[in-house]
């Protein structure tokens, strides 16, 4: 019930992402961030297009005024001729057309005669484009003067089309719907016959369509107007004199541009027009109409993607957010990278795609996407930290008594290894009990008992838990507890053995404390066995434990029982030395018995694990002990107790000199080589 709650609510969370966010885009709300989405996207992708050859640029800039006023002495504003001159020379190399993104609004301050000459020029050609601007699509335009106005070929629309931050992203075909004045692009391409059918061009979708930029006019190598007049005023002296022009380095040779599309434009400081564009704030006015010439004679067009699909980004960075905020409750320092990278991952994954689509020619969509991956991810994820998080601080605070913060994580993360039910795994289990516990508590006020308690068992835990132990239960002063359940441990039986021998090492570090309340010195036995167990939650739907069940288990009880038989402090059995042997484990073991423990048949070896130094310090002991115990499975007591004798040191040796008088006065009937466990 809990994880459908949770799974409606992130839903919930989706929708609500993708309802705001699909809002927001077509509110246009988001307009200007998407703008500056578009703007990135065109410079970052515009050194990929080379400009068009037949486009050239002739600009009035500050070598030309300068050679204008040293040369014919003439000042601002140059005389109208000039720019017949221009005319002429480019209609000498039969260029497609000429265009002027200049107003031609007054009449000549150098006399009418100027505008005439122009306009001569202009009509002799039959190709030039002059501009026409509109303030407003209601008012009249500003056009060219008579002559010049009748003798173009054309009148072209160079009023821009701005966004509403002012930037001109677009630019039309006509004027308006109204008002056929084509743009001055559009106009030099209709003069060529090279003019597409404006319904073959992709439309923008705020009209017009979208200019494909070039990062600056350097990249049309633009000529300076003094070389084009400086050519044709050789080339008419060259005429004048009956002679072939000298055509080099400074002087052109028209023939080059033929074929061509001239746009003539001012670059001086404080006379050329600028505009904001997506390459600058400062982007010369003529580049966009130069910029959507090249756009269309290169086909390099910019298509938005289709409305209908849009609401399905959308949704499906919405859905992306909600699977992600969904997992992101986690605490292992590891996973909180792992979504922190796959987070980013989307978002750059997704940005990129539109970089990639963006260089092929479509428009999709930034903002509202991302935006719904956000906040569908923040509010998935809120709803999965209040939902969870209670439980999460609750299986914290209940288990960190019993769980190393590694289990606890995981059951966390994996909370359906808390549904009831259990599964077959190998573990190594540890059963350990205070020796002679109940005479010890007969002598403690319920206050002590508690103390004494509270001590000696946070000790032994902390120790269980920091080698990777879960802690099954506390049963007076025992504690049962395992490895590799739920967590997998290939190391499990290394853990347990040296987690009882530490065990015993803080114990022995403890004694004055616990003496202290006491009064009498305080000893614990461990047993430790490894095999296979039945381990999960049992009990009812409402109150289960995580415990471990099966034959294994019980041996590890009964080999903690059996330590009093022999006088030894922790027992293990074969499978477990062997299974830490596997994993690098370093002790040293000595074989105590061969036995049937209670409840079982076959008998099992038993094995005391100590350190590599105590081993050493006692090898002599040992090596006694072993000669002892083969004449005892053998079955001769009499010489095997004489061995045993010799080793009063060691109390093993001492329990078996009890057990050899023992046979000796009653011998057994039916010798097998082992012993038969009689008390667990």
């Amino acid at each position: 019930m809990k994880l459908k709650k949770k799974n409606i609510l992130i839903s919930l969370a989706g929708i609500v992402a993708f309802a705001l966010s699909t809002f927001l885009h077509f509110s246009r709300i988001i307009n200007w961030a998407e703008y500056k989405s578009y703007d990135n996207r065109m410079k970052k992708t515009a050194d990929i297009f080379a400009p068009c050859d037949d486009i050239v640029l002739v600009l009035l800039d500050q070598d030309s005024l300068d050679w204008g006023n040293e040369t014919h002495h003439w000042g601002w504003p140059w005389p109208r001729a000039s720019y017949g001159k221009l005319v002429d020379f480019f209609s000498r190399g039969n260029a497609a057309s000429v265009a002027f993104d200049m107003m031609y609004t007054e009449p000549s301050i150098y006399g009418p005669a100027d505008d005439e000459a122009f306009a001569q020029s202009c009509a002799d050609y039959g190709r030039v484009v002059a501009a026409v601007y509109y303030n407003s699509f209601d008012d009249a335009p500003l056009v060219p003067v008579e002559p010049l106005a009748s003798s173009v070929a054309v009148l072209g629309n160079v009023t821009s089309s701005l966004d509403s931050d002012g930037c001109a992203r677009r630019s039309g075909f006509f004027a308006s719907s109204q008002r056929r004045e084509p743009g001055l692009a559009v106009a030099s391409l209709q003069l060529s016959d090279e003019m597409p059918p404006v319904n073959s061009i992709p439309k923008a979708k705020d009209g017009g369509m979208y200019v494909r930029y070039q990062k600056d006019l350097s990249r049309f190598i633009p000529y300076s107007a003094y070389q084009i007049l400086t050519s044709e005023y050789a080339i008419e002296q060259a005429e004048k004199d009956g002679v072939e022009p000298d055509f080099s380095e400074d002087i052109l040779d028209p023939s080059s541009f033929e074929g061509m599309h001239v746009f003539f434009g001012l670059f001086a400081p404080g006379l050329f027009d600028i505009c904001t564009s997506p390459m600058s704030a400062v982007y010369p006015g003529v580049g966009v109409h130069l910029c959507q010439l090249d756009t269309i004679l290169c086909g390099t067009y910019l298509r938005d993607v289709p409305a209908a699909v849009v609401p399905l980004l959308i949704l499906l960075t919405a859905s992306l957010g909600c699977l992600l905020g969904a997992l992101s409750n986690q605490t292992q320092t590891r996973k909180i990278i792992l979504e922190a990278c796959l987070f980013v991952s989307i978002i750059l994954l997704y940005i990129g795609g539109t970089y990639f689509a963006f260089a092929k020619g479509l428009v999709l969509p930034v903002t509202a996407p991302i935006g719904s991956f956000i906040l569908a991810f923040v509010l998935s994820a809120a709803i999965s930290y209040i939902l969870e998080g209670r439980q999460k601080r609750y299986l914290k605070s209940a288990f960190r008594q019993y769980l190393s913060p590694a289990v606890i994580d995981n059951l966390m993360d994996n909370p359906d290894l808390l549904k009831l039910g259990g599964e077959r795994r190998e573990i190594t289990a540890f059963f350990s009990d205070i020796q002679g516990f109940t005479t010890i508590s007969e002598k403690l006020t319920p206050e002590q008992m508690t103390q004494f308690l509270n001590l000696y068992l946070s000790a032994m835990s902390d120790i269980i838990l920091a080698h990777g132990g879960t802690i099954d239960k506390y049963e007076g002063d025992a504690i049962i507890a395992f490895w590799n359940a739920p967590l997998y441990q290939a190391d499990h039986a290394k853990r347990g053995l040296e987690a009882a021998l530490e065990c015993h090492q803080k114990l022995a570090q403890m004694q004055e404390q616990l003496m202290a309340i006491t009064n009498r010195p305080v000893k614990q036995r461990i047993g430790l066995n490894t095999g296979l167990a039945t381990v999960g939650n049992f009990g009812s739907h409402k109150r289960f434990d995580y415990t471990m069940m099966g034959d294994t288990v019980n041996l590890a009880s009964r080999l903690e029982g059996i330590n009093k038989q022999f006088a030894t402090y922790t027992m293990c059995s074969a499978e477990t030395m062997l299974s830490a042997a596997k994993n690098g484990c370093a002790l040293k073991f000595r074989e105590v018995a061969h036995i049937a423990v209670v409840g079982r048949h076959e008998p099992v070896t038993v094995y005391c694990p100590m350190t590599q130094e105590a081993y050493d310090a006692d090898k002599s002991v040992f090596a006694l002990f072993e000669q002892a115990y083969s004449l005892f499975t053998a079955g001769n007591f009499a010489q095997a107790k004489i061995l045993f004798e010799q080793n009063r040191g060691d109390p093993v040796s001492l329990k078996y000199v009890e057990k050899c008088s023992d046979f000796i006065d009653n011998p057994p009937k039916d010798w097998q080589g082992f012993l038969h466990a009689t008390q667990k």
